[in-house]
């Protein structure tokens, strides 16, 4: 179309026509759809296509699927050719099996009463053939005849070239057949069950067709009791035939006879009953089942009748007794004939030869333990001997445990300590270290507790308890000794003291056996004025004691503590440090609030003696407010305070001061600042800071007079340990409870507070001086043992190091 300022010229079918402003019409003439050929598989979805001729205006294209409109499962696009429009829509829908043979097509139309039509297709729809079987379910067939299984298709497409499968449902995986039609000649009642058959085209496999097949049989049966039926005259007698697979399992008919007189019928049912049988009623009896296949094979039980007598003990077995008491033993006839004349005789079955008693009663006084066993007695009458009557007499005694020497090995050695149980029942034994159990065994006559390898700690009593039904709690000690060498309970200590105080130490020491001990110098050489002692806590457990009651500057320095048995040695190092100034506290954090902040630091070294603290606000190196004097939690202890009387919206400087007495520091300044606080009066935050300002001089002297001011802490100090503490045991004994963590140093916070240990072992001249300070260590002097042997006659828990 060529247009100019107010006509356009229009080719149509070659002809030009001019148009003015107004709009024409161009008829559509054709719809194409594509593909040509239409074959699906049922599910798949399609994909057609109809388009129009160039039209104007656009066309609007219905689809119909035998006369049913589906436009709506269509999307639609259009072109623009030359001022004209083609419209293209596609049809996008999954044909299922009802589609085939049906008519598709598509129709479009631009103009009133005027519509244009493709080629009708029809759907060719493929899909996996439906098949039935037959006979119906279930199939029921005599075991041995010919079964016959048939399949057929009712509907598929292609409905040519299909392939079969029968197969068993529970062997899937087992083609039994590849035709329609499957035979089974002489049937098995083992080939009962549901059978199968699928059908395949060129699509797929059809769902499968189940036949339930019930192969039926004749029933099979046995008898009871089993054969020879043993019965005593006068008693009734029961026979009893039972089917133990029939298929159908009803309708049952039953037959017994005798075989001496087989055309008599004695019974009609599984079970027959003779009462009161007397002796010629011996004999075999037959019996056979019925059901609708056919009979049974025939089944016989032997009847013999027996008159010898029979007897029962009086006495349960087991017989259960304690040892020491008197048993009774007892037997009866219960059945005998004739019944006269029964002589009686009493056995233990693992001396047959032995003749106990020649009575029905059997008495044992005062038991032991060697007489538990099997005991049978007998009865005979003319006729014969009576099947024995047995009771198993039972004599239980209470538990004791075999007492054995002190085992001593050497350290790292392993260790098996063995202890026999006598006791009836079994006892149930427990190994146990003061109150924690290491081991428990039930039912042993013979216990053992392993050490894979000894240590030093290992010395001790160790508890056996054994316990059965007769007495709980039996208790022995076994005795453990293990030679090693000395181990302290720390192998560095620091002491920080000043000049003109007392020093005292202590250290516990574990070895065996007993060490001897040297402090001196590093050059070999021993120590004068330094007092020592030792004390035995235990067979392997040593505390030793030092005291020095003045301390100068030849004192200051590293000492060498030597402390040796035959198995080896140890050393642990003594350092005396003089008394100083606090370290640097660690201020960490300033949180500000309207009129407060808070202050959080962390404590350093106290330079050995008590120390203090005060934190502070300053505004350009005045100071505007100050905390209460602070007590030291301990070293690297996080503190926190409150600084109050602060204004609003003001930036402050913050730091924390630490002091003994022997100097004070400071920490690092931190700032933050306050927050506002709209409700409040600004004025007095101006006129505070001008206070502030003229006081600057006599708030700094007033700072350093309550630094320099000597201040006490009431602080508790305790003892470190190094691991959990070891529960007293119930039962004493002499040797040492420990465990062996690593080396450390001892820390200064740790010698604050005088030992009472040490106080005890002091001279009374030493005690006297108040000023001293005092640790504990472990040392090496050859020293005589400090209390008796009842002193230290219980465990000591106490922790060593190697």
């Amino acid at each position: 179309m060529l247009c100019g300022f107010k006509f356009c010229r229009l080719i149509l079918y070659g002809c030009p026509y001019w148009l003015g402003l107004a709009r024409i019409t161009v008829p559509v003439t054709a719809a194409t759809l594509t593909p040509t050929l239409i074959i699906f598989t049922a599910g798949q979805k399609m994909n057609l296509t109809c388009t129009t001729s160039a039209s104007n205006p656009q066309a609007n294209i219905t689809w119909y699927k035998s006369s049913v409109d589906i436009t709506s499962q269509s999307t639609f696009s259009t072109q623009r050719e030359g001022g004209l429009t083609r419209t293209i829509s596609s049809l996008h829908g999954r044909v299922v099996k009802e589609d085939n043979g049906k008519q598709l097509y598509c129709s479009a139309s631009n103009t009133p009463n005027k519509t244009i039509t493709s080629i009708v297709q029809t759907l060719n729809v493929m899909y996996v053939p439906e098949i039935i079987s037959s006979p119906g379910n279930p199939y029921n067939v005599r075991e041995e005849e010919t079964a016959t299984l048939v399949c057929r298709v009712t509907d598929a497409n292609p409905s040519i070239n299909i392939s079969w499968r029968w197969y068993k449902a529970d062997r899937p995986e087992t083609i039994l057949h590849n035709g329609p039609t499957y035979t089974i000649a002489n049937i098995t009642r083992g080939r009962s069950g549901s059978y199968s058959c699928t059908a395949s085209n060129t699509v797929g496999t059809s769902e499968p067709a189940t036949v339930n097949m019930n192969v039926q049989y004749k029933p099979k049966v046995i008898s009871t009791p089993s054969s020879p039926y043993i019965v005593r005259e006068g008693e009734t007698a029961t026979l009893m035939c039972m089917v133990t697979d029939a298929n159908p399992n009803t309708d049952i008919t039953w037959r017994w006879i005798k075989t001496n007189s087989p055309n008599t019928v004695l019974h009609n049912g599984p079970n027959y009953t003779i009462p009161n049988i007397q002796r010629g009623r011996s004999g075999t009896y037959n019996c056979k089942a019925r059901n609708a296949v056919g009979s049974s094979e025939v089944v016989t039980i032997d009847v013999d009748v027996k008159y010898k007598p029979e007897v029962r003990s009086n006495t349960s077995s087991p017989y259960i007794v304690r040892e020491g008491d008197t048993v009774m033993l007892a037997c009866r006839v219960t059945e005998a004939n004739p019944n006269t004349g029964i002589t009686w005789k009493w056995l233990k079955t693992d001396s047959p030869n032995s003749v106990l008693h020649t009575g029905s009663y059997y008495t044992i006084l005062k038991i032991q333990r060697g007489r538990s066993g099997l005991y049978s007695c007998t009865a005979s009458n003319s006729v014969g001997t009576s099947d024995p009557a047995t009771v198993y007499l039972d004599v239980q005694y209470e538990p004791s445990i075999e007492e054995g020497n002190v085992k001593i090995v050497n350290e790292n050695e392993r260790v098996v300590l063995t202890r026999g149980i006598s006791s009836n029942p079994l006892s149930n034994v427990y190994w146990y270290d003061g109150e924690h159990l290491l081991k428990s065994e039930f039912s042993v006559s013979t216990t053992s507790f392993n050490i894979e390898k000894a240590k030093c700690t290992d010395t001790k009593n160790y508890t056996l308890i054994a316990s059965n039904a007769l007495r709980w709690n039996v208790t022995s000690l076994v005795e453990l000794i293990v030679n090693c060498r000395p181990i302290s309970d720390m192998s560095n200590i620091s002491l920080w003291v000043s000049d003109g105080v007392s020093l005292a130490f202590s250290t516990n020491i574990i070895a065996f056996p007993k060490p001897r001990y040297a402090l001196m110098f590093e050059n070999g050489m021993k120590i004068n004025g330094i007092g020592d002692s030792m004390a035995v806590n235990s067979v392997n457990n040593f505390t030793l004691y030092f005291y020095k009651t003045t301390v100068n500057q030849i004192n200051y320095g590293t000492f060498y503590l030597h402390i040796n048995n035959t198995f080896g040695a140890t050393t642990v190092y003594v350092n005396v440090l003089p008394q100083r100034k606090p370290s640097i506290p660690l201020i960490s954090e300033a949180s500000c609030n309207v009129r407060s902040a808070q202050i959080q630091w962390r404590s350093s070294f106290n330079g050995g003696d008590i120390q203090t603290f005060i934190a502070l606000a300053i505004i350009a190196q005045q100071e505007v407010s100050r905390s209460e004097l602070l007590c030291d939690k301990g070293e690297s202890k996080i503190h926190v305070t409150q600084l109050q009387n602060l204004q609003p919206s003001t930036k402050y400087a913050f730091y924390i001061v630490a002091q003994n007495k022997h100097g004070n520091t400071s920490s690092e300044i931190i700032e933050c600042k306050t927050f506002d606080d709209e409700t409040s009066n600004q004025t007095p935050v101006i006129a505070g800071s001008t206070l502030g300002s003229l006081g600057l001089v006599a708030l700094i002297l007033v700072t350093m007079f309550v630094l320099h001011k000597r201040y006490r802490c009431i602080i508790k100090i305790e003892k470190r340990t190094r691991g959990k503490d070891s529960p007293k045991p119930e039962k004493a004994s002499h040797y040492t409870t420990i465990t062996q963590p690593e080396n450390t140093e001892r820390k200064t916070y740790e010698q604050l507070q005088r030992d009472q240990n040490i106080e005890k072992q002091l001279p009374v001249n030493a005690r006297k001086n108040e000023n001293r300070v005092t640790s504990s260590i472990t040392p090496l002097h050859d020293q005589p043992s400090v209390g008796t042997k009842r002193e230290y006659s219980e465990y000591t828990n106490t922790l060593f190091t190697e």
